[in-house]
């Protein structure tokens, strides 16, 4: 083992050691750090109009600053990202993120310098379970880190860009030698010419880990076995290509619904970590136990959190807990304050906890991804679920799925929800996979439960051809990084699949 991964395995284990202490009493950690990054904003124009020189703890936050989301930022940092200093935080934002716009349409999101050195940090904790478990000899062979392009625009004094893309520019020095791919693939623009290009160049080296959301991590790895079946090599799977493979750390989307679908690419087990990051606060949670999908929320980084019952959410008088307040089996809503000048921002995300001594939460998917077109309020998470569920009970491997809603009309005065989905392996009954479906959602989701009892239909499957999604996403310009296919299909986004299927 090099001297590297022994260092990084001592360096896990008490890494992992803290975590779970800071998980166990998570109150002393969350208002250290809300007290630093306040500090940091009270001389901002934001602090300064918001009166943080007089916060002093969580419960002066909520009556000095009321939850935002990005139409209530935007003014703010409009004006850092057109070159003005300390608008809300100190000194210049040079980087700025493009997000992929699941709530809100392009946004552009501060990234600054202590949010890179922080992200770095947040980094190497996702890599923190493995390699206190003994997977320091992960360092013997290359990290495969699938993200958008490193290649920035300049935009008057700032450089606006995808959020992985700024991220792979600050790798840390003692890991850009193990990086693939190269610094050229990594910056080309075009997803689906660095997705040709790292499969050709990662066929032949000694690939350890891969990193990135599931969806096109698929995708890589199925041009990486076309690449070696065409040169004539043995590649029934990437354990094949890549003997030495032991890790896959994904986020980005609910595992569960790609988790079969991995398992075959791999072809053998190696660990799987989850990841719960995002644009606006890096790295935020990481699962450090194999058979736990629950993940330690990384309290003494550079995010305080706060969380909203999602069914407040939109209520002047909305309850926002810290940490130490929520209970399990809830589904909050997440807002942020960062070294970024993002405070009590509403990232559009949900997540619940499963226990909370000590706190893990998993993604419990997007505020914008309800379906409730009749009062049934399914959430993103709960669909998941469901097709992850379906999936077990009858064989299927799912590539990929959305969900759209059938209105009653003149020939069906009832409406219900259509799955479009693209398998891997179709179900070996079709009709058992969509009642497992609805049996799923109505033991968990009251709501669907009684109006599945009056008024709403049973679910409908319908398969989609091989490819189908993505050139769905193709067409809608949401190609690779951190684009992610909706898991609830607007009028607008329903009819365009269908019709370009030809599908009624």
């Amino acid at each position: 083992m090099s001297l590297i991964g022994r260092v990084a395995e001592r360096v896990a284990r008490r890494r992992l050691r803290l975590l779970l202490q800071n998980a166990a009493a998570p109150r002393a950690p969350q208002e250290r750090l809300l007290g630093r990054l306040l500090a940091r904003m009270r001389g901002t124009a934001f602090g300064k109009a918001h009166g943080l020189d007089r916060v002093r703890c969580h419960a002066d936050l909520v009556r000095a600053v009321p939850l935002a989301d990005y139409a209530a930022m935007a003014p703010w940092w409009d004006r850092a990202r057109a070159g003005e200093r300390d608008v809300v935080w100190p000194g210049l934002v040079r980087y700025w993120a493009i997000s992929s716009g699941t709530t809100s349409g392009e946004k552009y999101l501060p990234v600054s310098a202590a949010t890179i050195a922080n992200n770095r940090r947040g980094g190497f904790d996702s890599l923190v379970p493995h390699l206190a478990d003994g997977g320091g000899d992960l360092f013997g062979g290359r990290l495969l880190f699938l993200g958008g392009s490193t290649a920035l625009r300049p935009h008057g004094d700032v450089f606006v860009g995808d959020n992985t893309g700024i991220m792979a520019l600050h790798v840390p020095r003692c890991l850009r030698g193990l990086h693939a791919p190269d610094a050229a693939v990594r910056a080309m623009p075009s997803w689906e010419q660095k997705v040709a290009a790292a499969a050709a160049q990662c066929a032949d080296v000694d690939l350890r880990m891969l990193a990135g959301v599931p969806s096109w991590i698929v995708l890589f790895g199925e041009a990486v076995l076309e690449r070696c079946r065409a040169a004539g090599r043995r590649a029934d799977t990437l354990a094949d290509v890549w003997p030495h493979l032991q890790l896959f750390v994904h986020g980005g989307v609910t595992f569960a619904p790609y988790a079969s679908r991995m398992r075959a690419l791999i072809g053998r087990e190696i660990r799987c970590t989850d990841t719960y990051s995002a644009s606006e606060g890096g790295m935020l949670a990481v699962q450090d136990r194999r058979d736990d999908p629950g993940m330690l929320p990384l309290l003494d980084r550079a995010t305080f959190f706060e969380f909203v019952p999602v069914e407040e959410l939109g209520r002047p008088d909305a309850r926002r807990f810290a940490c130490h307040e929520v209970e399990p089996d809830v589904d909050y809503a997440v807002a942020l304050t960062t070294d970024s000048g993002i405070v009590s921002y509403l990232v559009g995300d949900v997540v619940r906890f499963t226990s909370v001594a000590p706190l893990r939460l998993v993604f419990a998917g997007r505020t914008a991804h309800t379906l409730n077109a009749f009062g049934e309020h399914v959430s993103g998470g709960e669909l998941e679920r469901a097709v992850a569920a379906a999936s077990t009970a009858t064989g299927a491997i799912v590539s990929e799925f959305a969900v759209g809603v059938r209105y009653p009309d003149a020939g069906e005065p009832m409406g219900g929800h259509r799955y479009l989905i693209e398998f891997h392996r179709a179900p070996d009954d079709d009709a058992a996979f969509a009642r497992v479906l609805d049996e799923t959602l109505q033991r968990g989701n009251e709501d669907y439960a009684t109006h599945r009892s009056y008024g709403l239909l049973a679910p409908v499957v319908e398969p989609l051809p091989a490819g189908a999604f993505l050139a769905f996403m193709r067409r809608r310009g949401k190609i690779g990084g951190q684009h992610k296919v909706p898991r609830v299909l607007d009028a607008a986004q329903h009819k365009e699949l269908l019709g370009a299927l030809s599908l009624p």
